[in-house]
């Protein structure tokens, strides 16, 4: 039998961040301000932290989502493998609209582009944690 405990730990573990770095970024997007003059010194202005929060969580995500290729790797079993480098190739998407989010002094087309991104991929990583019950379930059987 299979064990998928550490990967279906890790899906747990995305699945929270993912909510988080949601919130954090409809706060961000409701409540801060980033000046299209110099926007890389948002930390001066309201929702400084929440932006940095929101930066560092994605980063943290980023990890994990990595971490997670590796493991879904080890489990050998390609479909987990597929699943999590598409889903780790749309958090990179969303690393880089956020930057020109910034760059580009709040620019909501590039919100918009990100509430897609992770819709996309916290769909992923639902489906993935589907598939992984399912497996642990007919292995019990």
């Amino acid at each position: 039998m299979m064990n998928y405990k550490t990967l279906k730990n890790l899906l747990i573990i995305i699945g929270v961040l993912l909510f988080i770095q949601y919130w954090l970024g409809m706060v961000i997007n409701l409540f801060a301000v980033i000046p299209k003059t110099i926007p890389l010194n948002f930390l001066n202005y309201s929702g400084g932290l929440e932006v940095l929060a929101h930066i560092t969580n994605g980063f943290l995500i980023l990890i994990i989502s990595v971490v997670m290729i590796i493991y879904s790797i080890k489990v050998t079993n390609s479909i987990y493998s597929k699943l999590t480098i598409i889903a780790t190739l749309f958090i990179i998407s969303a690393i880089i609209t956020g930057l020109i989010f910034i760059l580009e002094g709040m620019n909501n087309s590039f919100s918009i582009a990100m509430a897609m991104i992770f819709i996309s991929t916290y769909t992923l990583y639902f489906y993935l944690f589907i598939l992984i019950i399912k497996a642990e379930n007919q292995a019990k059987t």
